[in-house]
């Protein structure tokens, strides 16, 4: 299979050997693997060092600005393959499909989570609609795999992005209409959630930066065209009204009020879908779930 495998880490001694074992064990074998140590100091690129000699297949590379998305750049300008596939340096590897149509940009598919030791298959649809990524977050880092060419040309990964920065690949990838193919007849990979994970242990820990990727993808709408560009910013209205109302549930008053104010900034209190992001904001406060299909509903529903 003509495919290499990137893994940004920075301080992962801990866990990288079990995502690097993870690889051994699946079905690709030796794969290409570049792992982009980011500055790590806790012995991390030690341990590194020691895979590497023993198997030449992994290769190490560095990239001295701290930012995930500027570390998988620096492996993706290494990639010599057709394909390229990212991976997190916390999470377990399966294995991915190993057959697909050649002409495509694009693959996608399912994966798991571990929260607190839950397994469970995180929510999906298999869609090429922006407005459905950005509410459902369908597309993750390791949900997709690229032609490394096609990557490329699209910009790779936006370095703006501190947090989420592989929500907004997945949007601007579906602005940019892949040719997409979708394999949902099994999940792939674990994805384990812990304090020490990019997005955080909470929302109100990281949500400026969120607030940050957000406008991200609201200046990425502005390249596509206007039935797009009104659906995407209906959606993000709405997925940001909801992350105040998680807010509100962590019990962060201020950081709520923050998002309110960047609402009334980018969207304007009075826009048509504004009542019912209050509903949802609400709705997620009092912690109930599923706020994103209301949303997509009437997304989809909005004209």
């Amino acid at each position: 299979m003509d495919i290499t495998i990137v893994i940004p880490v920075y301080n992962r001694r801990g866990l990288i050997k079990r995502t690097l074992q993870s690889i051994r064990r699946s079905p690709l074998g030796s794969v290409p693997i570049i792992v982009v140590d980011n500055g790590s100091t806790d012995g991390t690129l030690e341990l590194l060092q020691e895979y590497s000699a023993t198997y030449p297949f992994i290769s190490i590379a560095h990239e001295p600005q701290r930012n995930a998305a500027a570390a998988r750049n620096k492996g993706l300008s290494l990639v010599k393959t057709t394909w390229v596939y990212f991976f997190d340096s916390d999470d377990e590897f399966e294995d991915i499909p190993h057959s697909w149509n050649e002409d495509v940009d694009m693959i996608a598919f399912p994966t798991r989570q571990s929260v607190e030791g839950k397994i469970t298959v995180r929510a999906y649809r298999e869609s090429t609609d922006p407005a459905v990524h950005i509410l459902n977050s369908m597309l993750n880092t390791i949900s997709m795999i690229f032609r490394t060419t096609w990557l490329k040309e699209i910009g790779g990964w936006n370095t703006k992005c501190r947090i989420w920065d592989d929500w907004e690949l997945g949007a601007r990838a579906l602005f940019s209409a892949p040719r997409l193919q979708w394999f949902t007849d099994k999940t792939y990979h674990t994805i384990y959630f812990h304090p020490d994970s990019l997005t955080g242990p909470s929302f109100k820990s990281r949500y400026k930066l969120q607030l940050d990727t957000i406008n991200e993808v609201l200046e990425d709408t502005k390249q596509t065209d206007e039935i797009v560009r009104f659906k995407c910013f209906k959606a993000l209205m709405l997925r940001t009204y909801i992350m105040s109302g998680k807010l509100l549930y962590e019990g962060d008053r201020k950081a709520s009020a923050d998002c309110r104010r960047f609402i009334d900034e980018k969207f304007g209190n009075k826009q048509s879908g504004s009542g019912l992001g209050k509903f949802l904001e609400q709705y997620t406060a009092f912690g109930f779930h599923g706020a994103w299909r209301i949303a997509l509903h009437y997304v989809n529903k909005a004209k």
